[in-house]
């Protein structure tokens, strides 16, 4: 049980923390338009890399019914 809050809170971190740096790096010289489309990406990515992380699998989902 702690070991699954441990991987998925290492795996939200990773997510976040490479987000940023890609963000951080591409953001050399970037306009206003840029920056908004570029925040609105990263949400975006975020958003939909927790979801598919936290979605729960049949299976497992399943198993923590049976308990």
């Amino acid at each position: 049980m702690i070991r699954d809050k441990f991987e998925k809170l290492g795996s939200i971190f990773l997510v976040v923390f490479s987000t940023v740096l890609a963000a951080v790096l591409a953001a050399d010289g970037m306009e206003p338009g840029q920056w908004f489309g570029s925040a609105l990406a990263v949400m975006a990515s975020i958003s939909l890399a927790l979801t598919v992380r936290a979605w729960p699998h049949p299976v497992r989902a399943e198993q923590r019914e049976e308990r």
